[in-house]
């Protein structure tokens, strides 16, 4: 993900997901409004959005209309894993990449099959395409 000019968002971004330690979350509704707080307080040059449009779905949250951010609450099934992928493909038909954050009970096998797939979408010019962080 490459800018040539002023801060880059998705590192921005990608910086506040990394330091973010949500507390007492039970749901996904519950992790979404605690990150987009956090992104809410350390990026106030930002806008931030929670369901957020896009192609045929909604992305959880979006900075300023090019850093999506999409979360997954206990992944534990083979059909949440195809949904998943069908989400982050959608999303790359519209931005250049898109954060991934998997909350609660993830299955290590299907953390290791989206590490994959994430791999696998990665451009030689701008890197990886989908960023995961488990928390």
């Amino acid at each position: 993900m490459v800018t040539l000019f002023g801060p880059n968002p998705f590192e921005e971004v990608w910086t506040v997901i990394k330091s973010w330690k949500p507390r007492g979350c039970k749901t996904e509704k519950a992790y979404e409004k605690s990150l987009q707080r956090e992104l809410e307080k350390k990026l106030k040059n930002r806008t931030i959005q929670s369901q957020y449009g896009a192609a045929r779905q909604r992305v959880d949250i979006c900075v300023d209309g090019k850093v999506p951010i999409e979360l997954k609450h206990n992944l534990r099934s083979t059909a949440d894993y195809q949904k998943t992928k069908g989400q982050l493909d959608d999303y790359l038909k519209k931005w250049d990449g898109v954060f991934l954050v998997l909350c609660g009970e993830t299955d290590p096998d299907i953390l290791k099959s989206l590490q994959e797939y994430a791999r696998k979408r990665a451009s030689a010019l701008t890197g990886d395409r989908i960023k995961i962080w488990k928390v």
